[in-house]
């Protein structure tokens, strides 16, 4: 049902998660966001997901236009919470206008920081996320059952975004139930990813965003193992096809979404 002869200017198209600042874009960052725009993906969200990162994040959405961002601690860097860096987080959230607190939550896939040291990050984000009235964005890998155990036991929770979304048939209740999120990227279309791929029919099109978490998370089929923001649109289009809409239903219903979690985010 999708055409692939859509051109780039009749959809707008948002990458909810990217990671701008990486070295592998250092030499070409212009020519990247120019073959994004090409594609019809014309905003992005910056992840600033470490406190050395967020400096770097700050300035480059105030300088290029139609980047936004977020801010937090990400798991693998949990050690490096305390109340310094819970306060300096605080104040850049307010200050720079970002967009969510991410991205927060738990991962044993790694050799990372022990549970309790991850806890103690994710659930102090959790609560300033909702205290400020900004969305969370969720990292969660190996980590499921900890981390619906925490969210079941939180109350007032801020809106949620899983990012990466890839889990239980459990997840996609607890989801539904609490009017969350999923980020849709690179995963969803591998073959591999069965599971995955049949929980998308279930999920309506309104709870999902897209996502490239450039430069990984390359999708299946491409000829470079850098990903990057254009490829948004491969994403979209294989949502189309799985779902059996259109590419311009995909972009309306998806950026439509991003910016009621996120907030305007222009082009």
């Amino acid at each position: 049902m999708n055409d692939s002869r859509t051109s780039s200017t009749d959809i707008r198209l948002v990458d909810t998660h990217c990671h701008l600042d990486d070295p592998s874009f250092d030499e070409d960052l212009d020519a990247v966001l120019q073959a994004s725009r090409e594609a019809g993906v014309t905003s992005w969200i910056m992840v600033g997901f470490s406190p050395e990162r967020w400096d770097a994040a700050i300035r480059m959405a105030h300088e290029i236009d139609g980047l936004a961002h977020m801010l937090g601690v990400h798991p693998a860097n949990a050690q490096e919470w305390n109340a310094d860096t819970s306060a300096r987080l605080v104040h850049l959230l307010e200050s720079s206008h970002a967009r969510a607190v991410g991205e927060i939550g738990l991962d044993f896939y790694r050799d990372n920081a022990p549970y309790e040291v991850q806890h103690r990050a994710f659930i102090d984000q959790l609560r300033i996320a909702r205290d400020l009235g900004l969305p969370a964005v969720f990292h969660m890998r190996d980590a499921e059952d900890e981390m619906l155990k925490i969210l079941e036991s939180e109350s007032d929770l801020p809106r949620m975004v899983f990012h990466s979304f890839d889990g239980s048939e459990r997840l996609p209740r607890f989801i539904l139930d609490r009017d969350a999120i999923i980020g849709v990227g690179g995963l969803a279309t591998r073959q591999k990813s069965g599971q995955l791929r049949e929980q998308l029919c279930h999920i309506p099109l309104r709870s999902m965003v897209i996502e490239t978490d450039s430069p990984w998370l390359i999708p299946a089929r491409q000829k470079t193992r850098r990903n990057t923001p254009a490829q948004v649109r491969t994403i979209a289009t294989f949502l189309a096809d799985h779902l059996g809409c259109t590419l311009q239903d995909v972009a309306r219903e998806t950026t439509a979404t991003a910016e009621s979690v996120f907030g305007r985010l222009l082009p």
